[in-house]
């Protein structure tokens, strides 16, 4: 059944929504300007964040951060269940063996969510990590969950002709992304070079149960340490661990709440 949005509520999520984006902070009167609300209406509601602890205010700054409370909530969304722990112990498997960092996360909107990396092993780091968002078009995995969907679907999801760049490589048009998505459907592996992060490369797959793609899985590496022969060895692992990935979920289904 559909609600409708309650005012003030959507209002609070949308002051944590937009501290949040400001990672050096944000004064009263710049959130005031961005949100569009006073600085009397708006004053109230960041003070009793602050004093719960979702949102902290520097009185040097006079700036407001995102507070403890909302680490602490984040934390306890991804240790939900254990499954998220097994999905990482399968992708540590594989970084082991390539020395190359690997990345498991889901669609959120029209972003990908960031949930697991694995880089214990790896010899060079790669900056995103769990809780970022990238542009599903930017990144390998994210192109791999978009295979789902037919062309017209992902005209409805980017009505605008020209897709934002995020680098100078990345996809340029909702056209040119519909091409790589028939090629994904077709090979089963998703590429991206460049796209996302100048320097890197990546080969991704989707994780499909019960016939939907919920999440995927991609393996980042410098440009380059890449190589057709070690392209091949990487598609070898990731299919391995696509079949390992997707009995975890599939055992345990009703405890997948991330998709």
């Amino acid at each position: 059944m559909a609600c409708a949005l309650h005012r003030t509520t959507a209002r609070i999520l949308e002051i944590l929504e937009k501290v949040a984006s400001f990672t050096q902070g944000i004064t009263l009167s710049e959130l005031s300007r961005v949100l569009d609300i006073p600085k009397s209406s708006l004053h109230p509601l960041v003070c009793t964040l602050a004093e719960k602890k979702y949102l902290i205010y520097n009185n040097v700054e006079e700036r407001y951060y995102i507070g403890e409370k909302l680490f602490i909530l984040g934390n306890r969304y991804l240790s939900n269940s254990d499954i998220l722990e097994r999905i990482k112990s399968v992708l540590l498997e594989v970084n082991e063996k390539t020395k190359e960092t690997l990345y498991f996360g889901v669609l959120s909107d029209c972003d990908v969510l960031y949930l697991e990396k694995a880089e214990l092993h790896s010899k060079f780091r790669v900056v995103s990590n769990p809780g970022n968002k990238l542009p599903a078009y930017a990144t390998g995995y994210g192109k791999a969950i978009l295979s789902q969907f037919s062309p017209e679907e992902i005209q409805e999801m980017y009505p605008i002709k020209d897709l934002a760049p995020y680098t100078k490589h990345t996809v340029k048009t909702v056209d040119g992304l519909n091409e790589q998505l028939e090629s994904i459907r077709t090979c089963g592996f998703s590429y991206e070079i460049e796209e996302s992060t100048i320097g890197i490369r990546c080969v991704a797959v989707p994780i499909k149960v019960q016939n939907r793609i919920l999440a995927g899985v991609s393996l980042a590496v410098p440009v380059f340490r890449y190589n057709k022969e070690r392209e091949e060895l990487f598609k070898q692992l990731l299919t391995d661990a696509k079949a390992k990935i997707e009995k975890i979920i599939a055992e345990d289904r009703r405890n997948w709440i991330y998709s």
